[in-house]
């Protein structure tokens, strides 16, 4: 949890929402007790929960309770993972459309991908998708058919050896 992350914009955003909802924020960093403090005072304290570092094994169980994932990173990630990650476990993704997140992010299909700190769109998307659940349901699906399909760690690996047979190859 540090600035860039965007935990204080979220707070921001799940504070328009209408809809009943509990956020469940996983880390660490200096930027954390600036963000309990926000929740707090935004009245948000009984619906937002930071649990701190969770060991990889223990992420499952809670993307497992999951409708969506807020990726509410504000600077240009290069990739964002934790997107991908949890299109593994076919949920849905809002964030903002921050550096290479649009790589894997695809408006309107498995997910919503938000104008750069836009509060309003992003609880807009978010409360979309809680309403929603058939709605929340496809796109999580479709998240998960892109990134086994594109980010499919077996065909990763072969196409780097590939590469590798081809520059070797080359240099003969």
């Amino acid at each position: 949890i540090i600035r860039g992350k965007g935990v204080d914009v979220l707070l921001e955003s799940l504070a328009l929402l209408e809809v009943p909802f509990e956020c469940i924020v996983l880390g660490e960093g200096n930027h954390r007790e600036y963000c309990q403090n926000l929740a707090r005072k935004l009245g948000l304290a009984d619906r937002v929960h930071f649990k701190g570092f969770v060991p990889q094994e223990e992420l499952k169980s809670y993307y497992r309770e999951c409708s969506a994932i807020a990726v509410s990173s504000v600077w240009p990630e290069p990739i964002a993972t934790v997107g991908l990650e949890v299109m593994r476990y076919a949920l849905p993704v809002v964030a903002f459309d921050a550096g290479g997140i649009k790589d894997w992010l695809h408006d309107g299909v498995n997910g919503f991908l938000v104008p750069w700190m836009d509060r309003q769109a992003f609880a807009a998307s978010l409360t979309r998708l809680l309403r929603d659940k058939q709605l929340a349901r496809s796109m999580g699906e479709r998240g998960l058919e892109i990134v086994s399909r594109k980010y499919n760690f077996g065909e990763y690996i072969e196409g780097l050896e590939s590469l590798f047979e081809r520059v070797v190859q080359e240099k003969r």
